[in-house]
């Protein structure tokens, strides 16, 4: 278990709890009708809350494609989060210092967040695409013609937030390399070869919806947390709360420091991982 204790801790917690919630579900200790997200009144009318956390951590009956969906899960997460997330937590300003001076640094800036993304800038990504997949699955999804969806319906959207952390991770780093199924393929052209691959699974009759919804929950999420502060001279949008970023810093025994980093926090490195198989 050595692998698992060295996965970055983000990752660590959601394949722990994918594992579990998929095997206690297969092996009938929960009924997947106990943790799946049928619409909005799972979760108000019948103060069901958790629910909006088990319908992403169910993997899918055991089988090969479970495999390899949480393998997936596991190789993209880790390398983004080691390789270092995209950062939304706010500059700390000093009260003391000259505001007008440090307004005028953060707009020369073109961004009001730190320059390296840590622990908790990952989780509030997380959080953040898990909630723009359920708004949007319940809002947008019913509206689009029936041409599109086939008349698909999800009530488990494990395989939609893998694709959200594929679609942040080639943004943020475009010009790596992985390793798909033997082909050496750019990151930036990753996102569009997982949807050519579903849409070949489902033999060209039906679009790979939960790929691409993922993706475009995805392009909202870094859209509006790195190209909206730049257009808007350093505004934040999507930050990072400072009790998430005090949580995590106290749960990994670090302090926060002046430039934004944590002390004692693990050095943020590239790591080499094949990405499908």
């Amino acid at each position: 278990m050595d692998w698992f204790r060295r996965l970055p801790p983000v990752t660590r917690l959601l394949l722990g709890s994918s594992v579990v919630v998929t095997a206690l579900t297969n092996v009938g200790q929960l009924k997947w009708h106990q943790v799946c997200l049928h619409d909005w009144n799972d979760l108000i009318g019948t103060f069901q809350a958790y629910r909006a956390f088990t319908c992403f951590l169910y993997a899918g009956q055991f089988g090969i494609n479970t495999l390899i969906g949480l393998h997936l899960l596991t190789h993209i997460s880790a390398r983004y989060e080691a390789m270092g997330p995209i950062c939304t937590r706010r500059i700390l300003v000093n009260p003391q210092d000259n505001q007008q001076q440090v307004q005028e640094d953060l707009r020369r800036r073109r961004s009001p967040y730190y320059d390296r993304g840590e622990t908790s800038d990952y989780a509030w990504a997380l959080l953040l695409g898990a909630c723009g997949i359920i708004v949007t699955n319940f809002s947008i999804l019913p509206r689009l013609p029936t041409f599109m969806t086939r008349k698909q319906q999800y009530i488990f959207f494990f395989r939609h937030l893998t694709h959200f952390i594929v679609y942040i991770w080639s943004k943020k780093y475009p010009d790596q390399f992985v390793n798909l199924f033997g082909v050496n393929v750019r990151a930036a052209y990753l996102p569009l070869c997982y949807m050519v691959i579903g849409l070949a699974l489902n033999n060209g009759e039906s679009l790979p919806l939960d790929i691409i919804h993922g993706c475009f929950v995805g392009h909202l999420y870094f859209y509006l947390s790195v190209v909206v502060p730049q257009v808007l001279h350093g505004r934040a949008v999507v930050a990072t709360p400072v009790m998430l970023v005090d949580l995590c810093n106290w749960l990994e025994g670090r302090a926060h420091v002046a430039d934004g980093r944590a002390g004692g926090g693990p050095e943020l490195v590239d790591v080499d991982g094949v990405i499908g198989g």
